[in-house]
């Protein structure tokens, strides 16, 4: 070995004992634990992860103060089992009962971590003073949602909300409708896509499963506005609403209306009607006309109300039978 090779070996050992010392671990550090205890979350529940579990005060008296993350996206309707999940865990988990329970429910884990207004979807709260929790929903229904609420209003099995129960805790119970077992029901198509509907609807004699046998044009664009202002006063972004209705399980009128027409032309049919009839039947207590008269010209204005505005609107997009009159 000679003098220039000397001082190389040195610095080749030192080398080695620092690598064998400070070198890259071999293996990976253990992932950090969960914050919280986890409820078990029942079957059907959307999965969800909290990730701040807040105590305060003694064993009897305790505040508890949770932040939780949803760990898939979810549905208006999917968010209340969520809050009465983690509201049964947090009354159940120790001997007392929490004296103030809030939850405050996220999109997302890391938005739960990252807390505030962003992100977040729902909240239940118990304060001391309440006999039930208190809950808060901050997610919308979709189009398809709005279209079968707007729907079931139409044909009453509209259920709604019960101020006393905003965390859907009790179960609604189901009321029996004559029409339940009509063969002849109302139905619907939607095209999402195009945010459009296209509904059927059957003339009916009043609590009867069987077409009304003298069907009058008042009566049958009565049934077509009643549905057109529903449909678009209840559906956010609805586009396009074709109505059919059936004489006979023969179409008798089928009429589209496009949401701007509808805000245009025909949007205030029922108001304007309704006025009319206010101040027809007034004239009855001034005993200017008699029940006849009044009815006749009633009729006369709701017939000329409905063909004026049905006029606004593309030939194309209206179809009603002359047989009715």
């Amino acid at each position: 070995m000679n003098r220039a090779q000397g001082p190389i070996l040195r610095i080749a050992g030192i080398l080695a004992v620092v690598t064998a010392a400070g070198g890259c671990p071999t293996e990976k550090p253990p992932a950090p634990k969960a914050c919280c205890e986890q409820p078990k979350i029942p079957a059907g529940v959307t999965p969800f992860v909290v990730v701040a579990d807040d105590t305060e005060g003694p064993s009897d008296g305790e505040k508890v103060k949770m932040d939780v993350g949803l760990s898939r996206p979810a549905k208006r309707d999917e968010i209340y089992p969520v809050l009465q999940t983690l509201y049964v865990h947090a009354m159940k988990r120790r001997v007392f009962e929490p004296l103030q329970f809030t939850a405050r429910l996220y999109t997302t884990e890391s938005a739960a971590r990252t807390g505030g207004d962003q992100g977040l979807v729902g909240r239940i709260v118990r304060d001391q003073a309440d006999l039930a929790p208190r809950c808060e929903n901050k997610i919308p229904y979709d189009f398809a949602e709005q279209v079968a609420q707007a729907f079931a209003g139409l044909s009453g099995r509209a259920q709604e909300e019960d101020e006393k129960d905003t965390c859907h805790i009790g179960e609604k119970k189901k009321v029996a409708r004559v029409d339940d077992t009509f063969t002849h029901r109302a139905s619907y198509k939607l095209d999402a896509a195009r945010k459009s509907v296209e509904l059927t609807y059957p003339y009916l004699e009043m609590g009867k499963d069987e077409y009304a046998k003298d069907l009058k044009f008042n009566s049958a664009m009565r049934e077509w506005i009643d549905t057109a202002t529903t449909f678009f006063r209840k559906v956010d972004g609805l586009a396009e609403l074709t109505f059919i209705g059936l004489s006979g399980d023969r179409p008798v009128v089928k009429i589209t209306t496009t949401r701007k027409e509808f805000d245009g032309a025909v949007g205030n049919l029922q108001e304007t009607i309704a006025s009319h009839a206010n101040v027809t039947f007034a004239s009855l207590g001034m005993h200017t006309k008699d029940d006849k008269g009044a009815s006749r010209e009633q009729d006369a204005f709701q017939k000329k109300t409905y063909k004026d505005a049905l006029a606004l609107l593309p030939r194309n997009q209206v179809s009603v039978s002359t047989k009715l009159k």
